[in-house]
């Protein structure tokens, strides 16, 4: 059998880039009553820093990062579930993403090979009810890297045995990925996911 595995944040999921900015608002002001500039950068670049290395706690790190840059005195775990809470609540199944994976289930393993720490992807997953159509879900923490990097493809592989695989993302670190791993690889557009086995020229 073979799997195709999907991208997760911009391709099962769908956001606009100004709506993070707004949801990262809404959160500290949920938690502190307002929204300064300062810590809206400090929290970013915080957070940026942690999940480009891999390390644990993204969300954290950047609230601490603005607390000890930025003034901010708003409690850390309570900031950092806002935080969580707000992006979940921003994204968006793409369309008929649930009924794409349950009919590719029938005959293709599925799988969600995503950049981002397991709980946090997990969760997205789950509030958005797409958890129960696939058959596991590969994080690039997990890893100790992020796509395009080889490892990422090398543990969905061994999470996922399948005589063949494909990857489905919106992004060059998808594609480009996926070719490094020598998978077959689609890039989705927006829309619907449409035939993907089609596209993929497996039908």
């Amino acid at each position: 059998m073979r799997a195709i595995y999907f991208d997760l944040d911009g391709t099962l999921l769908q956001f606009d880039e100004g709506d993070v900015v707004d949801a990262m608002t809404a959160a500290f002001e949920a938690v502190a009553g307002e929204a300064r500039d300062e810590w809206l950068e400090a929290y970013n670049a915080g957070f940026l820093e942690r999940f480009e290395a891999c390390e644990p706690a993204p969300y954290r790190g950047g609230v601490e990062r603005a607390r000890a840059e930025a003034g901010f005195d708003g409690g850390v775990e309570e900031t950092a579930a806002a935080l969580l809470d707000a992006e979940i609540e921003l994204l968006e199944p793409s369309p008929g993403a649930g009924e794409t994976l349950a009919e590719l289930g029938e005959a293709y393993r599925v799988g969600v090979l995503t950049n981002g720490a397991p709980e946090f992807q997990r969760a997205k997953l789950a509030a958005h009810g797409l958890h129960e159509h696939v058959d596991c879900v590969v994080a690039s923490y997990e890893a100790g890297a992020h796509k395009p990097d080889l490892a990422p493809f090398e543990l969905a592989e061994r999470r996922l045995p399948a005589d063949a695989y494909a990857l489905v993302g919106d992004a060059d670190a998808d594609v480009d990925g996926a070719a490094n791993a020598g998978w077959d690889a689609l890039r989705y557009g927006g829309g619907e996911l449409g035939d993907v086995p089609g596209d993929l020229g497996w039908a």
